[in-house]
């Protein structure tokens, strides 16, 4: 990256001592630079001691945090489902909705970290596939045939669809049981079968049982291949002693920061999948919502719960604890061991950038209209998030080299 002494002053008449404004002002200090025009570093680098304490502290802070918060609501949403199967009840039955919703945030929140036990334990798609194997899901309500249900994760391209398991479980088997055009469903319109209440009992305790496998391996281990010991302490040594492979401090920070299953991943994946992938279909469509077969919105994720933005807004919220090194933290309380403080040591203006892009990212996705699947058309806004989705992602690029053993 060079940097153009000239160009900022020339373009915007202003002097040197514009770009001299103090690292405690995002707004201010990133002025007239970009993450691709970026001032010359400090020549000062973080201690190998400083990015240990800031792995350290995501493992302990962001991590673990996440995942408890995840099993305490996914716990509480077994038992509302439980409550609902019992009474059959409409009251219930919203209950357990809004225990799902709940349940959906911390989830989300955790995105920016699906590499680790998420990965090694394919976790995330016995959770949250999409698209559903909707045929199979209603043979399975029809039949009472439960057999396929909690069966392992089968990615195998070659393998068809009814023959995945991960596609008949997971939040949004439980979604689509559970949600009507974004509220709870009317019992007294739509009831349940008993097939369907056994089911959506079944999924939701395999729900309950993925999330407490995730918080237990990221804390003590498994006791078993993959997750046998714990994964956030062998995070946390970095030393090549355990089955993660990371054998250095900046392979541990390189994962935080992946553009595969990190923090860089998961910015590409909201801007590229989860919003444009259903424009992209809509736009080659009938362009009609209400066509139950349009193939934009069935891409859309959540569209059941009507929960789409907020969930895309959580997973940059994730994105943002693991910068700040915890939960609900942002530039004025920040972790002194975080990300943001090891890029403020190399370059301020680039920590400065990467404050102001991650609240302007979720801003953007939230001013998207509601509900998504209903406003595939909407190209103002949705340009907008996804324009701010790219550029988080390029962002976190320039952060994932500036943190690299050199």
């Amino acid at each position: 990256m060079k940097k153009s002494t000239l160009f900022p002053i020339l373009l915007m008449g202003v002097s040197l001592s514009f770009f001299s404004c103090s690292d405690d002002d995002p707004d201010n200090n990133a002025q007239g630079w970009t993450f691709d025009l970026l001032p010359n570093d400090t020549g000062t680098k973080p201690t190998e001691a400083q990015m240990s304490a800031t792995v350290t502290q995501y493992v302990d802070h962001v991590v673990l945090p996440t995942y408890k918060d995840l099993l305490d609501k996914m716990t509480a949403y077994t038992a509302a489902v439980d409550k609902f199967v019992a009474s059959n009840s409409q009251n219930d039955l919203s209950d357990a909705c809004s225990a799902w919703r709940a349940a959906r945030v911390p989830w989300e929140q955790s995105e920016a970290f699906l590499f680790g036990v998420a990965d090694l334990g394919m976790y995330d798609p016995s959770l949250d596939s999409w698209p559903l194997d909707k045929n199979g899901i209603d043979e399975i309500i029809k039949s009472g045939d439960f057999s396929n249900v909690d069966g392992e994760v089968n990615e195998d391209e070659d393998v068809p669809t009814a023959q995945a398991p991960q596609n008949l479980r997971g939040f949004h088997t439980a979604e689509r049981m559970l949600f009507d055009n974004g509220d709870p469903r009317k019992i007294d319109q739509s009831p349940f079968s008993d097939n369907e209440k056994k089911y959506l009992q079944i999924v939701s305790k395999h729900m309950l049982k993925d999330v407490t496998a995730l918080y237990n391996g990221w804390d003590k281990g498994l006791g078993e291949s993959p997750i046998a010991t714990s994964y956030g302490d062998a995070m946390k040594k970095h030393d090549g002693s355990t089955y993660t492979g990371l054998s250095s401090i900046y392979q541990a920070i390189e994962t935080i920061l992946n553009g595969d299953n990190g923090m860089a991943g998961i910015s590409n994946e909201v801007g590229t999948q989860k919003i444009q992938d259903p424009v992209d279909k809509w736009n080659g469509s009938n362009k009609d919502a209400s066509d139950p077969n349009n193939p934009g919105v069935l891409a859309v994720e959540s569209w059941y719960s009507w929960n789409s933005i907020d969930d895309y807004a959580n997973n940059i919220v994730s994105i943002k604890n693991s910068y700040f090194g915890g939960r609900d933290l942002d530039k004025e309380n920040a972790s002194t061991n975080s990300l943001h403080a090891l890029v403020k040591v190399i370059n301020p203006t680039l920590d400065s950038l990467m404050v102001v892009q991650i609240d302007k990212t979720i801003e953007a996705i939230e001013d998207m209209p509601r509900p998504f699947r209903n406003n595939l058309g909407a190209e103002t806004e949705i340009k907008a998030a996804t324009d701010a989705c790219k550029e988080l992602t390029n962002g976190l690029g320039k952060i994932r080299a500036k943190l690299s053993a050199e």
